[in-house]
C-alpha cells in the first residue's frame, strides 16, 4: 500500500503543476497549456466479412467467456477458413450448425476450421459448452 500513496502523490503533484502552468504567465499570452486524452475505450465486438471467390479467412478469439466478433458475413457456397484463438483455460467450441462445424478447442489453444458457407439467410454461430457465447452469420 506504501507505493500507491506515493503514485497518488506523483499524480496529484503533476496535476497541480499541469494546471498552474495552464494559468498564464500574467501578460495575457497564457503560458504553456497541457491536454489530456482520453481515456481508452473497449470497442464493441466486431463484424468479419469473407466472401467471394476463393478461400477466405476470418479471425475469431474467444476470450473471458465472450467472443471478440458477434456477427460474421460470408457469401454462400464460398470456402472460408475460420481461425479460432481459445485465449481463456477452459474449452469453448465453434460450433456452426448450418455448415456442419462443431469443433472443440481446448483452453489456450487454437483451431482452424475450413467449410463452405451454406445458402442465403440468417444463422447462428455459439459455443456449445457456454451458452452466453453466441453470434450471427449473414450470408448472401
Amino acid at each position: 500500500m506504501r507505493g500507491r500513496g506515493g503514485l497518488v502523490t506523483g499524480m496529484l503533484v503533476g496535476v497541480l503543476a499541469l494546471a498552474l502552468a495552464g494559468c498564464g504567465d500574467g501578460d495575457g499570452e497564457g503560458g504553456a497549456s497541457a491536454t489530456t486524452a482520453a481515456p481508452e475505450t473497449t470497442s464493441a465486438p466486431t463484424t468479419t466479412t469473407a466472401g467471394g471467390g476463393g478461400e477466405n479467412e476470418i479471425q475469431l478469439t474467444a476470450s473471458g467467456f465472450a467472443w471478440d466478433k458477434t456477427s460474421l458475413d460470408m457469401t454462400s457456397g464460398s470456402e472460408v477458413k475460420v481461425e479460432v484463438a481459445n485465449d481463456d483455460s477452459a474449452q469453448h467450441s465453434f460450433t456452426f450448425e448450418a455448415a456442419s462445424v462443431d469443433q472443440t478447442i481446448p483452453g489456450g489453444e487454437d483451431a482452424t476450421v475450413t467449410l463452405t458457407a451454406p445458402a442465403a439467410g440468417s444463422y447462428e454461430f455459439r459455443c456449445k459448452f457456454h451458452g452466453s457465447m453466441t453470434g450471427t452469420v449473414t450470408v448472401t
